[in-house]
């Protein structure tokens, strides 16, 4: 009993999608956040300027590969991308390549009201003041540190995707899908091409697409992989 709860729990909104035509057809967007700090995160520089045009022209090409990527495998599939369609699927690239800026503010905010409500609840202002200093020193370095290493160190991706029915605005699916590394989708690359950094970031997309592909198999009649 506890393991049908459980799977019942578990279970995609996806599984029970109805759909008008025979097979699903979808409307497509891809979208990214500009949130860049660092070119160096999202390519080799190659003599670039480090600038805001340049960082957006450099998120744009990842926009457009993870996009040419994504119409690849539907038809792959077989799957019909239709502007006109009733489902649409709309996936935004919030995160490449390091962590955002306002991540890390959450954290480093978060720790510093958890120390300060410490002292709070205990009456104590001298203790609460103590504590939130306390966690600002420890969490600005842990966050602001820890993003370094990952933006140096990894090649860290996150994909928000949302799926609506046309004419709604409200979702009947989201997910987020989070890529710290892609060893699997890098390792399949030429060598030579595995140190570069839009090479370690397009693997970590094709990843997240992966993931997203999965997902949409639950949905009545999706192409499975494979299928041409």
């Amino acid at each position: 009993m506890g393991l049908a709860l459980a799977g019942l729990a578990c279970r995609s909104p996806l599984n029970d999608l109805q759909i008008r035509q025979e097979r699903p057809a979808l409307s497509l967007n891809v979208g990214i956040e500009d949130h860049s700090r660092k070119l160096a995160r999202l390519q080799q520089p190659l003599g670039q300027v480090d600038s805001p045009a340049s960082r957006r022209a450099a998120l744009e090409g990842h926009r457009q590969a993870f996009e040419t990527g994504l119409r690849a495998e539907a038809a792959a599939r077989g799957l019909q991308l239709d502007p006109a369609a009733d489902l649409h699927l709309d996936l935004t690239i919030t995160s490449l390549g390091e962590v955002r800026a306002k991540y890390i503010a959450w954290g480093i905010l978060s720790g510093v009201a958890w120390g300060a409500g410490v002292g709070l609840l205990a009456h104590d202002a001298r203790l609460a003041v103590g504590l939130g200093v306390y966690e600002l020193l420890e969490e600005s370095a842990f966050w602001i540190g820890g993003s370094m290493l990952m933006g140096r160190w990894s090649s860290p991706a996150v994909v928000e995707a949302r799926l609506t029915r046309k004419g709604s605005d409200k979702p009947l699916w989201e997910e987020t899908y989070y890529v710290l590394w892609a060893r699997k989708e890098l390792a399949a690359l030429p060598a030579d091409e595995q140190n570069r950094r839009e090479r370690q970031l397009q693997a970590s997309l094709r990843k997240a697409m992966g993931k997203l592909f999965k997902d949409l198999e639950t949905i009545p009649g999706f192409p499975p992989s494979g299928l041409k």
